[in-house]
């Protein structure tokens, strides 16, 4: 690699930007040594046409920015190049031994680079987000993202209450649907078995109606579900007061309505949302259970802001919200 003259570069361009793709990082202006060749990718957008440069040149010029090397490596680029780093300038500057790509391909130092433009930005609308619920963060929570158009924005796991908010606040959902019981049983004012509102049982009325229903939800306050429900009703609260409209779900029970093969069968899962039109599940990994029941619930959050579902229990603290059968 060639090194950079890093304070004339800072000198030269004050307004220098720092951007990071992938591992590799440029600190900043003042340190910048070494970068690797390659071009900046902004979200959203693509160059239309690439540059050449000199072995001694290091500044590289793109319709959208300049980037500065410090090494002109000859490689081809597949994909993202989500590898490389480059420090992007703001303004636009004509870089030594500059030439116009051609089509069909871009050229770098006279060798070919082989690209692939990203994929057609998603049409604006409201997004749902779809957490399927642990008892803690020992255990991986689903997130998922879900547009209007049925496409997945996020598909990932979490731990933390704190890790759901930062998602929440990131894409700034119309509708979050929990699957997680998000109310304790009517007259209930606590857990505590040996409270005297246990007499009020373990189990709600919207538990009850889905059990005649031919579901079978777990008793919200048996053992096994004490965390989970206090945790649930603790998110969902903490994401109401900061502006989302939060709902229970019951990715189950939409599974079924909406004639989608349950966990006993995870391709089959991945499947059955491909044909109700969730686009953007992984194809090089499999995703977890949680994360396609969190598909679920987000899909279920869609058809919601489409007024395509219905309250179960509705004068319930947190009625249960399932699709309606068609």
């Amino acid at each position: 690699m060639v090194a950079a003259n890093s304070a004339a570069t800072a000198e030269r361009w004050p307004d220098l930007q720092m951007k990071r793709i992938g591992r590799s990082v440029a600190r900043s202006p003042a340190r910048t040594s070494v970068a690797m060749c390659g071009m900046l990718s902004e979200p959203g957008t693509w160059p239309s046409a690439c540059s050449c440069i000199s072995r001694e040149s290091t500044t590289w010029t793109s319709p959208l920015s300049i980037i500065s090397l410090a090494s002109c490596t000859s490689m081809r680029v597949k994909g993202s190049i989500s590898f490389l780093t480059a420090i992007g300038l703001s303004s636009r500057r004509r870089a030594p031994g500059e030439c116009s790509g051609s089509p069909g391909g871009r050229m770098l130092r006279g060798r070919r680079v082989s690209v692939s433009k990203p994929a057609a930005a998603s049409p604006p609308g409201p997004l749902a987000l779809g957490i399927d619920l642990r008892s803690g963060p020992r255990y991986p929570t689903g997130v998922a993202v879900l547009g209007p158009d049925r496409r997945l924005r996020l598909l990932d796991t979490v731990r933390t209450d704190e890790e759901v908010e930062d998602v929440a606040q990131r894409f700034e959902p119309a509708v979050v649907a929990i699957d997680a019981p998000l109310a304790l049983p009517e007259g209930r004012c606590c857990a505590d078995p040996t409270c005297e509102c246990a007499r009020h049982g373990i189990m709600r009325e919207v538990d009850r109606q889905c059990a005649a229903m031919g579901y079978r939800p777990y008793p919200t306050l048996i053992p096994s579900m004490v965390g989970l429900t206090l945790r649930g009703i603790a998110l969902g609260e903490r994401l109401r007061t900061r502006g989302f409209e939060v709902v229970e779900v019951y990715p189950g029970m939409a599974q079924d309505i909406l004639g989608i093969p349950r966990k006993r069968d995870r391709d089959g899962l991945r499947r059955g949302l491909r044909r109700v039109g969730v686009r953007g599940i992984p194809r090089k990994r499999r995703p977890t259970h949680d994360e396609l029941d969190a598909a679920t619930a987000a899909l279920v959050g869609v058809l919601h802001l489409e007024g395509r579902t219905e309250a179960i229990n509705p004068g319930a603290v947190s009625p249960l919200v399932a699709p309606v059968a068609s």
